[in-house]
């Protein structure tokens, strides 16, 4: 039998140097190349079109129509310009391409609580209920008891 000598590593040592902290890094990158751009077309949130992937150098922005697509087009070399001064200098382009599902969701990451469990009101079935009956009657000791506080309301 093969025992293993492996100790365990520091956790903030795994995630700084896994495939995870390269995840983190795009998702700050993209951040802040989805603020710039908000800055630069004055608007607040970015419901119409996202900077969406870095792709061989290259910022890749995702519209939700081509009408925006076309608007963004026209102001490409401003953008490009405005992420190269303030966030990527060797920024090669920018390729401006419509969502191919026509919407684009808000670019976040949200975390949701676990949901505590709960059981219906009346969660047994009435099949469930006699076949419950049926063994509790047919037991006896703690486990009938217990399948008694299952039949309760």
């Amino acid at each position: 039998m093969k025992r293993y000598n492996h100790k365990p590593e520091d956790l903030s040592r795994l995630l700084s140097h896994g495939q995870l902290s390269g995840i983190q890094q795009q998702f700050s990158v993209l951040s802040q190349f989805n603020q710039v751009l908000a800055e630069l077309l004055q608007t607040p949130q970015l419901g119409f079109c996202q900077v969406a992937n870095i792709k061989d150098g290259r910022a890749v922005i995702l519209c939700s129509s081509a009408a925006w697509a076309t608007r963004l087009k026209m102001q490409r070399d401003a953008i490009l310009a405005n992420f190269r001064q303030k966030i990527l200098p060797d920024l090669a382009g920018l390729d401006i391409e419509v969502s191919p599902n026509g919407q684009n969701k808000p670019f976040s990451v949200q975390e949701k609580a676990a949901a505590a469990y709960q059981v219906k009101k009346g969660g047994l079935s009435e099949q469930n209920r006699q076949q419950l009956a049926a063994l509790a009657a047919s037991s006896d000791g703690p486990v009938q008891q217990a399948l008694q506080r299952l039949l309760k309301p």
